[in-house]
């Protein structure tokens, strides 16, 4: 009863063809690359931060657990549940800046790792992650995860050339750690 009521809070943000209950293709989102099989209620694909926004408020207000897919690379599950599975829409998620003549880049969180490594290459440069699905993970994975690789190390792994993150918290509130402000924000809503 309680998805019911969570999934008709959200089609007022996100359009219904991107709410997936169908049987068949919530199999077959649910499958990422790891050996585990959870099957989701609700398949929720996102295109923007205002959708992803309201699904946490709603979550939040009907105690609907959420887990949140970029590419779904990862061996290790994380893209698993049998709640509520909210993915990146594949061509959303994709604005970047490239800064510093090529030795920082902005990057939203649906942009693939080796599509940012192609974008760097004419400044001679590159992400310091090297994860072994770079050519098909992205970027919110990747922070999520922690990710390295073979040839990173830990200097170069993601929280290491980490400088900034903007982020939504599971409270609704977007946190971005290049702003005084919304860290002051954050330490008044203790």
């Amino acid at each position: 009863m309680q998805i019911a009521n969570f999934r008709r809070s959200i089609e007022k943000a996100v359009a219904k063809e991107r709410i997936i209950d169908d049987l068949l293709l919530r199999y077959a989102y649910a499958t990422d690359a790891s050996v585990y099989r959870l099957l989701p209620q609700l398949v929720i694909i996102v295109r923007t931060v205002h959708e992803v926004q309201a699904i946490v408020s709603a979550a939040n207000q009907y105690k609907i657990p959420l887990t949140f897919r970029a590419a779904g690379t990862s061996l290790s599950g994380q893209a698993q549940t049998n709640s509520v599975l909210v993915m990146l829409a594949n061509d959303a998620w994709q604005d970047y800046t490239i800064l510093n003549q090529g030795k920082q880049m902005r990057l939203a969180c649906g942009i693939i790792a080796s599509h940012a490594n192609a974008m760097l290459k004419p400044y001679a440069t590159k992400l310091g992650p090297d994860p072994a699905s770079i050519s098909a993970c992205k970027i919110g994975g990747i922070v999520a995860n922690n990710s390295s690789g073979m040839c990173c190390g830990v200097i170069h792994n993601t929280y290491h050339t980490l400088a900034s993150i903007k982020a939504l918290l599971a409270n609704g509130f977007m946190f971005d750690s290049s702003d005084s402000q919304t860290h002051a924000q954050l330490q008044l809503q203790h």
